[in-house]
């Protein structure tokens, strides 16, 4: 007896993710909002926007969203956020204990409740081993950005790479600020890095420094420190996952006043 009553054929498997794989990326050529980096601040800022009815999608160089949060601390797979943030892991279905006044969270779930939420969204397409390379840009205003396939990329083929367009661009790409770091070398702006590692300060930092770089290109979480010079802070999140909701707030403004029909 066989276990399946509806086998499903090899042909029938290749056809099946083509045909759905490219109706996304077609959907995604524009979009309200392009997210780099699907880190917990990315996700954040993604999942909210989707919320409130835009378009959003999400690009990610690995193999494996989530950012940073993975691997906990030296492999300890536990995070600490602040009780500030309750409300957050509440809407993302992530469990957490309270000890000595901050909320200590299971890294694996974490990164996968902020990867489940944003990937099952109908408003959000989320693709990950996708590189950008550039920013597309429109006069003044950052309007898109121009991608090609990570392992192309990592084997510096040279594959031409394609555009991806939206009102609105987030560099959520932690550290290496790919995006703002693209922008500020075409237009000779420096950019001043970030600086030691201070959690309490860097969390109040990572807030604080998510802003408009420029018309249309936005920053935060790491990146938006790494702008600014704010501390780096390690395996604490919560300054994170407010970047995402502040870049949301920044990004719901822009589109409103000054891009409504940019796309």
């Amino acid at each position: 007896m066989k276990a399946f009553s509806s086998p499903v054929p090899d042909v029938k498997v290749s056809r099946l993710i083509i045909k759905h794989y490219l109706k996304d990326l077609e959907e995604a050529v524009t979009s309200d909002v392009i997210i780099v980096g699907a880190g917990p601040s990315g996700l954040v800022c993604a999942h909210t926007l989707a919320g409130w009815g835009y378009k959003v999608t999400v690009l990610d160089r690995r193999l494996a969203p989530g950012g940073g949060i993975w691997g906990g601390s030296m492999g300890f797979n536990k995070v600490i956020l602040q009780k500030d943030v309750t409300d957050i892991l509440n809407e993302f279905h992530i469990p957490y204990v309270e000890d000595e006044g901050a909320l200590v969270v299971p890294s694996v779930a974490l990164a996968s409740g902020l990867i489940l939420a944003a990937a099952s969204h109908p408003n959000i397409k989320l693709f990950n081993l996708i590189t950008v390379v550039d920013l597309h840009g429109t006069g003044e205003r950052i309007s898109g950005v121009v991608v090609n396939d990570s392992a192309i990329e990592l084997q510096k083929l040279h594959v031409d790479p394609m555009v991806l367009t939206a009102k609105a661009v987030l560099d959520a790409t932690g550290h290496d600020a790919v995006l703002a770091n693209l922008y500020c070398s075409r237009m000779g702006i420096s950019v001043t890095k970030e600086h030691f590692m201070n959690a309490e300060k860097g969390e109040e930092d990572v807030v604080a420094n998510t802003h408009m770089l420029a018309p249309g290109l936005f920053v935060a979480g790491m990146a938006a420190n790494n702008v600014r010079g704010g501390c780096r802070m390690g395996p604490i999140f919560g300054g994170m996952l407010l970047s995402g909701k502040k870049a949301a707030e920044l990004i719901r403004e822009y589109i409103s006043s000054v891009a409504p029909n940019a796309c």
